[in-house]
């Protein structure tokens, strides 16, 4: 029976940072933020990629720089909308897409940037995530 407890919390996923840009920005950033800890770093130039990543993960957060591509992660956020489960989402925008805030929020991001966020409090946020969720 102990042999089980202890393979259950050995098993424990590692939390993963799925990061969707046009410009290499917050994935080298959370990489420095997160060296030697026990986190995946994971970044992707499509929506299809993120959903590809995102879908056999448990824990992490996935951070979408709406400035790439602004309906189509609306449509991304939507369509995650509808899943419990889903990995919780953080979006960045600019001066250009702070109208979208409230949409983004009300499909279900977590958090929304116009402003220059620096590194550590991004790291603070994606790391509060998957301390958080079950």
């Amino acid at each position: 029976m102990h042999a089980i407890n202890f393979e259950c919390h050995a098993q424990q996923a590692t939390p993963s940072a799925i990061v969707l840009e046009e410009r290499p920005r917050w994935a080298p950033e959370l990489e420095r933020q997160f060296a030697g800890q026990d986190v995946r770093i994971v970044a992707c130039r499509s929506l299809r990629d993120v959903e590809e990543r995102a879908a056999g993960a448990t824990v992490g957060v996935i951070l979408l720089d709406l400035t790439a591509q602004p309906a189509e992660c609306l449509r991304f956020l939507e369509r995650r909308a509808a899943q419990p489960s889903a990995l919780p989402v953080i979006v960045v925008g600019s001066d250009e897409t702070v109208d979208l805030e409230w949409p983004s929020r009300e499909l279900g991001a977590i958090a929304f940037f116009a402003c220059r966020v620096p590194g550590d409090e991004m790291a603070n946020l994606c790391r509060r995530q998957w301390t958080v969720r079950p």
